[in-house]
């Protein structure tokens, strides 16, 4: 894991190299090292930008990061929600951290959607480079150059690297603290607690801060000196972890005032979109566990190699890449636990049991984002300890780990080269005048009828929709959703407290919800905007 007595599973002095060409090609790395980074971190760099998207994500988390950052310089209402009518109101899901790295640029370009993600580009060029760090200290050179592209030009890092979503941010302060927790373990630092320690410390906390999942830092800091049986490092570990997470926690449980609009109250719901269904049993959470694992398993981990693209979950030989993916990183990090589990696979397995653990509805490869890039790195040392029982590898230490790098390097840019014409013609799309270029059909009908609600009603309007955050951002129109049950007459009593409702065909909530209500209920509308094909709506509702 580190340098130190452990055993080093791509050690240099794991076999002597017997072939005079690995050794050259060993000096070579090593002295080009530095342009071999800066090449990798140009190629990430030139694929984000071929696929960037300069359009708001249809998702509404984006917009809830640039309102929440507006909301830091909004004197007297803290860190708050203003999305719906009344006066804002404490907000207590998404930490703050994330909203901190937007702040500034807000506050100097405003809803400037384009400028806003290119702080994620910048993040995961950033992720990228403190991978690299990471593993040189852990590699061999070859092995370190190949993991080091395959990073660079892995498809999800790419794939997020365009939306204002906390995921890039928490996968490059995730890789910083683990980058520095190892520091901290390195010899001559054990017991000691210099400026890699603290530092390290600051920046688990700071990841805890942008999302929940972060919390997995404490867990696995606590669980790894437990297991060392370092007792003083432990204490210290704790209390510092306490008192920097302390003052969020205790801030949410007094904002919430025993209202559950946190994730532990989403977590324990057997499915977030229809809690009518009600809570999942603690017992419950085991099923859910091994259901995940065969989502990961069987389609989610092949994502990691070629894209987030969820169509690629539908196709039999990628459910079986899947698998094969799954059980070489599982390989690759039994045999790290084997040589003695450092701070890094500790983490690694809190975070997995973390994933395993969410409702099956949220099950995305979104959610191993920050493990990605370690994926990597044990899936490359499972094809390492193959080939060395196979023979070859004994020769060329390394080596297989390496072209197991170069493998997931191409495979990432295969996946991504065949979408660079159509994306950049999007762009050029986009540049000429057309807001929605790349939109799909639905989605683009919804922008217009959130057009019509900006240019024709009064700015005191209050919109009943399914994407209220997307729709304020939009429109500087107070929205909100409607609930998800079945009882129309809830529903109807929801709307009610509104004044216009949006028919959208973008989520099938809307057809199971919404929709019933207002046939039940049609005397009390009128339809002042509609498209077809497929069919949105803008209705008034009539008071």
């Amino acid at each position: 894991m580190v340098r130190g007595p452990r055993k080093k599973i791509l050690s240099k002095s794991a076999a002597p190299l017997s072939v005079h060409q690995g050794k050259r090609l060993e000096a070579w790395i090593k002295e080009h090292a530095r342009q071999i980074l800066l090449a990798s971190l140009a190629l990430n760099l030139l694929t984000c930008l071929a696929l960037f998207d300069p359009k708001p994500h249809t998702g509404g988390d984006n917009a809830s990061y640039i309102i929440l950052a507006e909301s830091i310089f909004r004197l007297g209402d803290g860190y708050s929600d203003n999305i719906g009518p009344g006066a804002p109101r404490p907000h207590t899901q998404y930490p703050f951290g994330y909203p901190l790295l937007l702040a500034p640029l807000v506050l100097l370009f405003g809803r400037n959607v384009v400028v806003l993600k290119l702080l994620s580009i910048i993040l995961a060029t950033g992720s990228v480079a403190v991978f690299s760090a990471l593993t040189r200290r852990l590699l061999t050179p070859a092995a370190w150059a190949g993991l080091t592209l395959a990073a660079a030009l892995n498809p999800v890092i790419v794939d997020y690297s365009h939306w204002i979503l906390s995921e890039i941010a928490f996968l490059f302060f995730s890789l910083l603290s683990l980058y520095l927790m190892l520091r901290s373990e390195d010899p001559g630092q054990a017991g000691k607690y210099g400026r890699w320690f603290w530092l390290g410390l600051l920046s688990l906390a700071f990841t805890a801060h942008i999302r929940t999942a972060g919390l997995g830092f404490a867990v696995a800091g606590f669980a790894y000196y437990a297991l060392k049986r370092s007792w003083k490092r432990l204490l210290v570990f704790t209390v510092a972890v306490a008192v920097l997470l302390a003052p969020w926690m205790v801030r949410n449980r007094m904002a919430e005032r025993g209202e559950n609009r946190g994730y532990l109250y989403q977590l324990l719901l057997k499915n977030p979109y229809t809690p009518e269904e009600g809570s999942i049993a603690v017992a419950g959470l085991a099923g859910r566990a091994l259901r995940n694992a065969g989502i990961y398993a069987g389609g989610e981990l092949a994502r990691v190699v070629l894209g987030s693209d969820a169509i690629l979950k539908k196709n039999a030989a990628v459910k079986a890449l899947s698998v094969l993916c799954a059980l070489l990183a599982l390989t690759g990090l039994a045999a790290r636990l084997a040589a003695g589990p450092g701070f890094l696979e500790v983490y690694v397995l809190v975070y997995l049991g973390i994933v395993l653990l969410w409702p099956e509805a949220w099950s995305d490869v979104r959610f191993l984002m920050p493990v990605v890039p370690l994926l990597l790195l044990y899936l490359a040392e499972a094809v390492e300890l193959a080939a060395r029982r196979l023979g070859p590898g004994k020769a060329f230490p390394g080596m297989p780990a390496a072209a197991a790098g170069l493998v997931l390097a191409l495979a990432g840019l295969g996946s991504q080269a065949g979408r660079m014409p159509e994306n950049l013609g999007m762009i050029g799309r986009y540049l000429d005048g057309d807001r929605y270029a790349g939109y799909p059909v639905n989605w683009r009908h919804l922008f217009q009828a959130a057009d019509w609600v900006k240019q024709n009603t009064p700015e005191t309007s209050v919109v009943t929709v399914r994407k209220p955050r997307l729709f304020y951002l939009h429109t500087g129109r107070k929205a909100c959703g409607y609930p998800f049950t079945t009882d129309r007459d809830s529903v109807f009593a929801e709307i009610r407290r509104t004044d216009y409702v949006v028919i959208d065909a973008v989520s099938g909530t809307t057809y199971r919800y919404l929709l019933p209500a207002v046939q039940e209920h049609r005397d009390d509308f009128k339809v002042v905007f509609a498209l077809q094909d497929p069919l949105t709506a803008v209705l008034e509702v009539l008071k």
